[in-house]
Protein backbone atom coordinates (compact mmCIF):
# COMPACT_ATOMS: atom_id res chain seq x y z
CA UNK A 1 0.00 0.00 0.00
CA UNK A 2 1.64 3.21 -1.22
CA UNK A 3 -0.64 5.65 0.61
CA UNK A 4 -4.28 5.99 1.47
CA UNK A 5 -6.92 8.26 2.94
CA UNK A 6 -8.53 7.42 6.27
CA UNK A 7 -12.27 6.87 6.56
CA UNK A 8 -13.45 6.66 10.18
CA UNK A 9 -16.12 4.34 11.53
CA UNK A 10 -18.42 7.37 11.53
CA UNK A 11 -18.08 7.41 7.75
CA UNK A 12 -16.07 10.62 7.56
CA UNK A 13 -12.60 11.38 6.22
CA UNK A 14 -9.81 12.51 8.53
CA UNK A 15 -8.53 16.00 7.82
CA UNK A 16 -6.49 18.71 9.50
CA UNK A 17 -8.34 21.96 10.16
CA UNK A 18 -7.64 24.88 12.48
CA UNK A 19 -4.66 23.17 14.05
CA UNK A 20 -6.26 19.85 14.90
CA UNK A 21 -7.23 16.53 13.37
CA UNK A 22 -10.95 16.35 12.66
CA UNK A 23 -13.41 14.64 10.29
CA UNK A 24 -14.97 15.89 7.09
CA UNK A 25 -18.29 14.44 5.83
CA UNK A 26 -18.03 12.72 2.45
CA UNK A 27 -20.70 14.87 0.82
CA UNK A 28 -18.98 18.09 1.97
CA UNK A 29 -15.56 17.37 0.44
CA UNK A 30 -14.84 19.64 -2.51
CA UNK A 31 -11.07 19.18 -2.67
CA UNK A 32 -8.37 17.01 -1.10
CA UNK A 33 -6.55 19.91 0.53
CA UNK A 34 -5.65 19.11 4.15
CA UNK A 35 -7.03 15.58 4.05
CA UNK A 36 -4.84 13.18 6.00
CA UNK A 37 -3.00 10.35 4.30
CA UNK A 38 -1.27 7.35 5.78
CA UNK A 39 1.93 6.54 3.95
CA UNK A 40 3.81 3.26 3.82
CA UNK A 41 7.45 4.01 4.70
CA UNK A 42 8.47 0.35 4.52
CA UNK A 43 9.20 -2.49 6.96
CA UNK A 44 5.49 -2.57 7.98
CA UNK A 45 5.67 0.96 9.34
CA UNK A 46 3.56 3.98 8.43
CA UNK A 47 3.36 7.71 9.08
CA UNK A 48 0.46 10.18 8.87
CA UNK A 49 0.81 13.30 6.76
CA UNK A 50 -1.34 16.08 5.38
CA UNK A 51 -2.14 15.61 1.72
CA UNK A 52 -0.74 19.04 0.85
CA UNK A 53 2.54 18.37 2.68
CA UNK A 54 4.55 15.55 1.16
CA UNK A 55 7.64 16.03 3.37
CA UNK A 56 6.83 16.32 7.07
CA UNK A 57 4.45 14.26 9.19
CA UNK A 58 2.67 14.37 12.56
CA UNK A 59 4.49 13.72 15.79
CA UNK A 60 3.61 10.82 18.08
CA UNK A 61 0.94 12.77 19.99
CA UNK A 62 -0.59 13.97 16.68
CA UNK A 63 -0.46 17.58 17.82
CA UNK A 64 2.15 18.84 15.36
CA UNK A 65 1.82 18.51 11.61
CA UNK A 66 5.37 19.33 10.54
CA UNK A 67 7.66 17.10 12.61
CA UNK A 68 11.10 17.26 11.02
CA UNK A 69 12.09 13.76 12.16
CA UNK A 70 9.45 11.20 13.08
CA UNK A 71 9.52 10.24 16.76
CA UNK A 72 7.33 7.18 16.19
CA UNK A 73 6.09 5.05 13.34
CA UNK A 74 2.52 3.77 13.21
CA UNK A 75 1.58 0.12 12.99
CA UNK A 76 -1.53 -1.05 11.16
CA UNK A 77 -3.41 -3.79 12.98
CA UNK A 78 -5.42 -5.79 10.45
CA UNK A 79 -9.18 -6.00 11.14
CA UNK A 80 -10.67 -6.92 7.79
CA UNK A 81 -9.99 -6.23 4.13
CA UNK A 82 -8.64 -2.64 3.98
CA UNK A 83 -9.87 -1.98 7.55
CA UNK A 84 -7.31 -1.42 10.30
CA UNK A 85 -6.64 -0.19 13.80
CA UNK A 86 -3.85 2.42 13.98
CA UNK A 87 -1.43 1.54 16.77
CA UNK A 88 0.58 4.47 18.14
CA UNK A 89 2.83 3.99 21.20
CA UNK A 90 0.96 0.80 22.09
CA UNK A 91 -2.36 2.63 22.07
CA UNK A 92 -5.00 2.96 19.36
CA UNK A 93 -6.13 6.06 17.53
CA UNK A 94 -9.80 6.73 18.26
CA UNK A 95 -12.18 9.25 16.72
CA UNK A 96 -15.05 10.22 19.01
CA UNK A 97 -18.48 11.29 17.69
CA UNK A 98 -17.70 14.91 18.62
CA UNK A 99 -14.74 14.70 16.17
CA UNK A 100 -12.15 14.82 18.95
CA UNK A 101 -9.08 12.59 18.59
CA UNK A 102 -7.84 10.33 21.37
CA UNK A 103 -5.79 7.22 21.89
CA UNK A 104 -7.20 4.31 23.89
CA UNK A 105 -5.78 1.11 25.31
CA UNK A 106 -8.22 -1.32 23.70
CA UNK A 107 -9.76 -0.93 20.22
CA UNK A 108 -13.47 -1.65 19.73
CA UNK A 109 -15.42 0.35 17.12
CA UNK A 110 -14.40 4.00 16.98
CA UNK A 111 -10.85 2.83 16.39
CA UNK A 112 -11.61 1.25 13.01
CA UNK A 113 -10.44 2.99 9.85
CA UNK A 114 -10.82 2.05 6.20
CA UNK A 115 -7.81 2.94 4.09
CA UNK A 116 -8.95 4.29 0.71
CA UNK A 117 -7.01 4.89 -2.48
CA UNK A 118 -7.51 8.24 -4.19
CA UNK A 119 -9.69 6.59 -6.87
CA UNK A 120 -11.85 4.91 -4.22
CA UNK A 121 -12.26 8.12 -2.24
CA UNK A 122 -13.22 10.12 -5.32
CA UNK A 123 -15.80 7.49 -6.22
CA UNK A 124 -17.58 7.49 -2.86
CA UNK A 125 -17.47 11.29 -2.60
CA UNK A 126 -19.16 11.43 -6.01
CA UNK A 127 -21.80 8.91 -4.92
CA UNK A 128 -22.45 10.76 -1.66
CA UNK A 129 -23.08 14.04 -3.47
CA UNK A 130 -25.69 12.67 -5.89
CA UNK A 131 -28.87 10.61 -5.88
CA UNK A 132 -29.15 6.95 -6.88
CA UNK A 133 -31.92 5.55 -9.06
CA UNK A 134 -32.66 1.98 -7.93
CA UNK A 135 -35.72 0.01 -9.05
CA UNK A 136 -37.40 3.22 -10.20
CA UNK A 137 -36.93 5.04 -6.86
CA UNK A 138 -34.50 7.83 -5.96
CA UNK A 139 -32.28 7.52 -2.88
CA UNK A 140 -30.06 10.19 -1.30
CA UNK A 141 -26.93 9.51 0.73
CA UNK A 142 -27.58 9.52 4.48
CA UNK A 143 -24.55 8.04 6.26
CA UNK A 144 -21.56 5.75 6.07
CA UNK A 145 -19.33 3.51 8.15
CA UNK A 146 -16.11 1.70 7.32
CA UNK A 147 -18.18 -1.14 5.83
CA UNK A 148 -20.97 0.45 3.81
CA UNK A 149 -22.69 3.56 2.48
CA UNK A 150 -26.33 4.06 3.43
CA UNK A 151 -28.79 5.54 0.93
CA UNK A 152 -32.13 5.82 2.67
CA UNK A 153 -33.05 2.30 3.79
CA UNK A 154 -30.40 0.66 1.60
CA UNK A 155 -26.95 -0.32 2.89
CA UNK A 156 -24.49 -0.71 0.02
CA UNK A 157 -21.24 -2.50 0.96
CA UNK A 158 -17.93 -0.93 -0.03
CA UNK A 159 -16.83 -4.34 -1.27
CA UNK A 160 -19.61 -4.15 -3.88
CA UNK A 161 -18.91 -0.50 -4.80
CA UNK A 162 -15.21 -1.25 -5.37
CA UNK A 163 -15.80 -4.61 -7.04
CA UNK A 164 -14.13 -5.29 -10.37
CA UNK A 165 -17.55 -5.66 -12.00
CA UNK A 166 -18.21 -1.98 -11.28
CA UNK A 167 -15.74 -0.26 -13.55
CA UNK A 168 -18.22 2.48 -14.48
CA UNK A 169 -18.65 5.35 -12.05
CA UNK A 170 -22.18 6.43 -12.95
CA UNK A 171 -23.78 3.01 -12.56
CA UNK A 172 -22.97 -0.05 -10.50
CA UNK A 173 -24.32 -3.32 -9.11
CA UNK A 174 -24.64 -4.29 -5.46
CA UNK A 175 -26.11 -7.28 -3.66
CA UNK A 176 -28.73 -7.58 -0.96
CA UNK A 177 -29.04 -11.11 0.47
CA UNK A 178 -27.46 -12.64 -2.63
CA UNK A 179 -29.73 -10.78 -5.09
CA UNK A 180 -28.29 -8.13 -7.44
CA UNK A 181 -29.60 -4.58 -7.52
CA UNK A 182 -28.67 -2.05 -10.20
CA UNK A 183 -27.98 1.57 -9.29
CA UNK A 184 -27.62 4.56 -11.59
CA UNK A 185 -26.25 7.89 -10.38
CA UNK A 186 -28.52 10.85 -11.03
CA UNK A 187 -26.32 13.90 -11.61
CA UNK A 188 -28.12 15.98 -14.27
CA UNK A 189 -26.52 18.47 -16.64
CA UNK A 190 -27.92 20.96 -19.14
CA UNK A 191 -25.58 21.92 -21.99
CA UNK A 192 -25.68 25.06 -24.16
CA UNK A 193 -23.47 26.37 -26.95
CA UNK A 194 -23.53 30.16 -27.30
CA UNK A 195 -21.19 31.73 -29.85
CA UNK A 196 -21.31 35.34 -30.97
CA UNK A 197 -23.64 38.17 -30.02
CA UNK A 198 -27.04 39.55 -30.95
CA UNK A 199 -30.09 37.28 -31.22
CA UNK A 200 -28.42 34.17 -29.88
CA UNK A 201 -27.58 35.99 -26.63
CA UNK A 202 -31.19 37.17 -26.32
CA UNK A 203 -32.49 33.66 -27.01
CA UNK A 204 -30.09 32.13 -24.50
CA UNK A 205 -31.17 34.61 -21.84
CA UNK A 206 -34.83 33.67 -22.31
CA UNK A 207 -33.97 29.97 -22.34
CA UNK A 208 -31.87 30.05 -19.18
CA UNK A 209 -34.44 32.23 -17.44
CA UNK A 210 -37.19 29.76 -18.34
CA UNK A 211 -35.08 26.86 -17.08
CA UNK A 212 -35.14 28.51 -13.65
CA UNK A 213 -38.59 30.07 -13.68
CA UNK A 214 -40.65 27.31 -15.28
CA UNK A 215 -38.22 24.40 -15.16
CA UNK A 216 -37.35 24.78 -11.44
CA UNK A 217 -33.84 23.53 -12.22
CA UNK A 218 -31.00 24.03 -9.72
CA UNK A 219 -28.39 21.56 -11.02
CA UNK A 220 -25.26 21.96 -13.15
CA UNK A 221 -25.13 23.79 -16.47
CA UNK A 222 -22.26 23.57 -18.98
CA UNK A 223 -21.88 26.42 -21.46
CA UNK A 224 -19.46 26.49 -24.38
CA UNK A 225 -18.92 30.07 -25.50
CA UNK A 226 -16.55 32.65 -26.88
CA UNK A 227 -18.30 35.32 -24.82
CA UNK A 228 -17.84 34.17 -21.23
CA UNK A 229 -18.21 37.52 -19.47
CA UNK A 230 -21.59 38.42 -20.95
CA UNK A 231 -22.94 34.87 -20.54
CA UNK A 232 -21.67 34.71 -16.96
CA UNK A 233 -23.31 38.06 -16.17
CA UNK A 234 -26.64 36.71 -17.43
CA UNK A 235 -26.33 33.53 -15.36
CA UNK A 236 -25.41 35.44 -12.21
CA UNK A 237 -28.27 37.88 -12.76
CA UNK A 238 -30.78 35.02 -12.66
CA UNK A 239 -29.12 33.29 -9.73
CA UNK A 240 -27.37 30.40 -11.44
CA UNK A 241 -24.17 29.42 -9.65
CA UNK A 242 -23.46 25.86 -10.82
CA UNK A 243 -21.96 26.89 -14.15
CA UNK A 244 -19.19 25.03 -15.97
CA UNK A 245 -17.65 27.18 -18.72
CA UNK A 246 -15.81 25.83 -21.75
CA UNK A 247 -14.21 28.74 -23.59
CA UNK A 248 -13.66 28.11 -27.28
CA UNK A 249 -13.08 29.90 -30.57
CA UNK A 250 -15.50 29.53 -33.47
CA UNK A 251 -15.04 31.04 -36.93
CA UNK A 252 -17.56 29.24 -39.14
CA UNK A 253 -20.85 27.36 -39.05
CA UNK A 254 -19.12 24.00 -38.59
CA UNK A 255 -17.51 25.35 -35.40
CA UNK A 256 -20.78 26.82 -34.16
CA UNK A 257 -22.72 23.57 -34.28
CA UNK A 258 -20.08 20.83 -34.44
CA UNK A 259 -18.72 21.67 -31.01
CA UNK A 260 -21.58 19.80 -29.35
CA UNK A 261 -20.08 16.52 -30.57
CA UNK A 262 -16.76 17.40 -29.00
CA UNK A 263 -18.42 18.38 -25.72
CA UNK A 264 -20.52 15.22 -25.49
CA UNK A 265 -17.48 13.05 -26.22
CA UNK A 266 -15.36 14.75 -23.55
CA UNK A 267 -14.63 14.08 -19.90
CA UNK A 268 -16.34 17.39 -19.10
CA UNK A 269 -19.70 15.57 -19.16
CA UNK A 270 -18.54 12.05 -18.30
CA UNK A 271 -19.81 12.00 -14.71
CA UNK A 272 -23.24 13.45 -15.50
CA UNK A 273 -26.47 11.58 -16.07
CA UNK A 274 -28.83 12.42 -17.58
CA UNK A 275 -27.65 15.16 -19.97
CA UNK A 276 -29.86 17.54 -21.94
CA UNK A 277 -28.30 19.53 -24.77
CA UNK A 278 -30.45 22.54 -25.77
CA UNK A 279 -30.12 25.00 -28.61
CA UNK A 280 -30.38 28.59 -27.41
CA UNK A 281 -33.80 28.92 -29.09
CA UNK A 282 -35.41 26.35 -26.78
CA UNK A 283 -37.72 27.48 -24.00
CA UNK A 284 -38.54 25.31 -20.99
CA UNK A 285 -42.24 25.41 -20.11
CA UNK A 286 -42.62 22.79 -17.35
CA UNK A 287 -40.80 21.40 -14.32
CA UNK A 288 -37.77 19.45 -15.59
CA UNK A 289 -37.29 17.56 -12.33
CA UNK A 290 -40.25 15.33 -13.06
CA UNK A 291 -38.57 14.03 -16.21
CA UNK A 292 -35.03 13.71 -14.87
CA UNK A 293 -35.83 10.49 -13.03
CA UNK A 294 -38.11 9.19 -15.78
CA UNK A 295 -35.66 9.81 -18.62
CA UNK A 296 -32.80 8.28 -16.65
CA UNK A 297 -34.44 4.89 -17.07
CA UNK A 298 -33.94 5.06 -20.85
CA UNK A 299 -30.89 3.46 -22.42
CA UNK A 300 -30.71 5.24 -25.78
CA UNK A 301 -29.96 8.75 -26.95
CA UNK A 302 -33.11 10.65 -27.86
CA UNK A 303 -34.11 13.69 -29.88
CA UNK A 304 -37.24 15.03 -31.58
CA UNK A 305 -38.22 13.24 -34.77
CA UNK A 306 -38.72 15.51 -37.77
CA UNK A 307 -42.28 14.73 -38.76
CA UNK A 308 -43.49 17.89 -40.46
CA UNK A 309 -46.40 17.90 -42.96
CA UNK A 310 -45.54 18.41 -46.64
CA UNK A 311 -41.89 17.42 -46.15
CA UNK A 312 -40.06 14.17 -46.71
CA UNK A 313 -38.33 13.78 -43.32
CA UNK A 314 -36.75 10.39 -43.99
CA UNK A 315 -33.14 9.61 -43.16
CA UNK A 316 -32.68 8.09 -46.61
CA UNK A 317 -34.08 11.07 -48.52
CA UNK A 318 -33.72 14.34 -46.61
CA UNK A 319 -30.34 16.09 -46.53
CA UNK A 320 -31.20 17.80 -43.22
CA UNK A 321 -31.16 14.45 -41.42
CA UNK A 322 -28.26 12.69 -43.11
CA UNK A 323 -29.36 11.43 -46.54
CA UNK A 324 -26.10 12.73 -48.08
CA UNK A 325 -24.08 10.44 -45.83
CA UNK A 326 -26.53 7.56 -45.99
CA UNK A 327 -26.54 7.48 -49.80
CA UNK A 328 -22.77 7.57 -49.89
CA UNK A 329 -22.46 4.62 -47.48
CA UNK A 330 -25.87 2.98 -46.86
CA UNK A 331 -26.72 0.45 -44.19
CA UNK A 332 -29.75 -1.73 -43.53
CA UNK A 333 -32.54 0.25 -41.86
CA UNK A 334 -36.27 0.84 -42.32
CA UNK A 335 -37.44 4.03 -43.98
CA UNK A 336 -37.32 5.97 -40.71
CA UNK A 337 -37.74 9.67 -40.01
CA UNK A 338 -34.62 11.55 -39.06
CA UNK A 339 -34.37 13.73 -35.97
CA UNK A 340 -33.58 17.33 -35.11
CA UNK A 341 -30.53 17.89 -32.90
CA UNK A 342 -31.80 21.03 -31.14
CA UNK A 343 -32.97 19.09 -28.07
CA UNK A 344 -30.76 16.11 -27.37
CA UNK A 345 -31.09 13.70 -24.45
CA UNK A 346 -28.18 11.49 -23.31
CA UNK A 347 -28.88 9.04 -20.43
CA UNK A 348 -25.23 8.94 -19.32
CA UNK A 349 -22.15 10.87 -20.38
CA UNK A 350 -19.91 7.98 -19.37
CA UNK A 351 -21.92 5.30 -21.15
CA UNK A 352 -22.32 7.17 -24.45
CA UNK A 353 -18.99 8.98 -24.60
CA UNK A 354 -17.65 6.64 -27.27
CA UNK A 355 -20.52 7.07 -29.73
CA UNK A 356 -20.11 10.86 -29.67
CA UNK A 357 -16.37 10.45 -30.12
CA UNK A 358 -17.07 8.31 -33.20
CA UNK A 359 -19.43 11.00 -34.54
CA UNK A 360 -16.85 13.71 -33.91
CA UNK A 361 -14.06 11.77 -35.64
CA UNK A 362 -16.34 11.14 -38.63
CA UNK A 363 -17.23 14.85 -38.83
CA UNK A 364 -13.55 15.87 -38.82
CA UNK A 365 -12.37 13.17 -41.25
CA UNK A 366 -15.18 13.82 -43.74
CA UNK A 367 -14.88 17.62 -43.72
CA UNK A 368 -11.07 17.52 -43.91
CA UNK A 369 -11.38 15.42 -47.05
CA UNK A 370 -14.39 17.13 -48.68
CA UNK A 371 -14.42 20.63 -47.22
CA UNK A 372 -15.95 22.22 -44.13
CA UNK A 373 -19.21 22.95 -45.97
CA UNK A 374 -19.51 19.47 -47.47
CA UNK A 375 -22.09 18.02 -45.05
CA UNK A 376 -25.55 19.61 -45.21
CA UNK A 377 -26.72 20.49 -41.71
CA UNK A 378 -23.28 19.55 -40.39
CA UNK A 379 -23.33 17.63 -37.09
CA UNK A 380 -27.08 16.91 -37.28
CA UNK A 381 -26.49 14.80 -40.38
CA UNK A 382 -23.57 13.02 -38.72
CA UNK A 383 -25.56 12.33 -35.55
CA UNK A 384 -28.46 10.87 -37.52
CA UNK A 385 -26.11 8.64 -39.48
CA UNK A 386 -24.02 7.43 -36.53
CA UNK A 387 -26.82 7.00 -33.97
CA UNK A 388 -29.11 5.12 -36.35
CA UNK A 389 -26.29 2.95 -37.69
CA UNK A 390 -25.10 2.07 -34.18
CA UNK A 391 -28.68 1.49 -32.95
CA UNK A 392 -28.19 4.04 -30.18
CA UNK A 393 -31.21 6.25 -31.01
CA UNK A 394 -34.79 6.28 -29.77
CA UNK A 395 -37.54 8.80 -30.46
CA UNK A 396 -38.60 8.40 -26.84
CA UNK A 397 -38.71 10.28 -24.57
CA UNK A 398 -37.83 13.58 -26.29
CA UNK A 399 -40.38 13.45 -29.12
CA UNK A 400 -43.15 13.22 -26.54
CA UNK A 401 -42.04 16.23 -24.51
CA UNK A 402 -40.89 18.63 -27.27
CA UNK A 403 -42.99 20.82 -29.56
CA UNK A 404 -42.30 23.50 -32.11
CA UNK A 405 -44.88 26.05 -30.99
CA UNK A 406 -46.48 27.18 -27.75
CA UNK A 407 -49.92 27.03 -29.34
CA UNK A 408 -52.04 24.15 -28.01
CA UNK A 409 -49.26 22.66 -25.90
CA UNK A 410 -49.82 19.13 -24.66
CA UNK A 411 -49.84 18.84 -20.88
CA UNK A 412 -46.58 16.90 -20.65
CA UNK A 413 -44.51 19.13 -22.95
CA UNK A 414 -41.25 20.35 -21.39
CA UNK A 415 -39.33 21.93 -24.30
CA UNK A 416 -40.51 24.30 -27.04
CA UNK A 417 -38.08 24.64 -29.95
CA UNK A 418 -38.46 27.85 -31.97
CA UNK A 419 -36.29 27.08 -34.98
CA UNK A 420 -39.20 27.17 -37.51
CA UNK A 421 -39.80 30.81 -36.59
CA UNK A 422 -36.68 31.94 -38.48
CA UNK A 423 -35.55 35.47 -37.76
CA UNK A 424 -38.62 36.12 -35.61
CA UNK A 425 -37.83 33.42 -33.09
CA UNK A 426 -36.49 35.83 -30.46
CA UNK A 427 -39.71 37.85 -30.58
CA UNK A 428 -41.83 34.68 -30.34
CA UNK A 429 -39.79 33.43 -27.39
CA UNK A 430 -40.06 36.74 -25.56
CA UNK A 431 -43.83 36.98 -26.09
CA UNK A 432 -44.44 33.39 -25.03
CA UNK A 433 -42.26 33.81 -21.94
CA UNK A 434 -44.32 36.82 -20.87
CA UNK A 435 -47.55 34.82 -21.37
CA UNK A 436 -46.27 31.96 -19.23
CA UNK A 437 -45.03 34.40 -16.59
CA UNK A 438 -48.44 36.08 -16.50
CA UNK A 439 -50.20 32.71 -16.11
CA UNK A 440 -48.08 31.92 -13.03
CA UNK A 441 -49.16 35.11 -11.24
Amino acid sequence: MELGYLLSDHGMVLSYEEGKITQRPLNKITDFENLLIIKDIGFKNYSIKINSNDIFSFNSSLTCDNKAVDDIFIELKYVDQNIFFLNINDEYLSIFPDNSVHTVKQPITWEKFRVLSEIELKKIIYLSQNSLLINGDLYDFTSSSTDYMRFGKLCIPFDDIFSGINEKITEFTFFVEDFPFFARVINPLFVYVVFGKGDIISQFEISIKSLIRFGNYEGDILIATDNKKEINDICEHYGFRNIIFLESTAVDRLDFVGIRLRILSSDAVKLHSPIFYLDADVMIVNDVNRIIKKTSEFDKISAQLENYPFFNNKLKHNISVGSTLYNESPFEIDDVNGFNGGVLFVPSGEKFQNVFEIAYIMLVKYTQKNGRESIPFYEQSVLNYVLYKSNKFSAQPISNITELSCEDLKEDVIFVHYFPAGGERTIHMKNDFEKFEHNLM
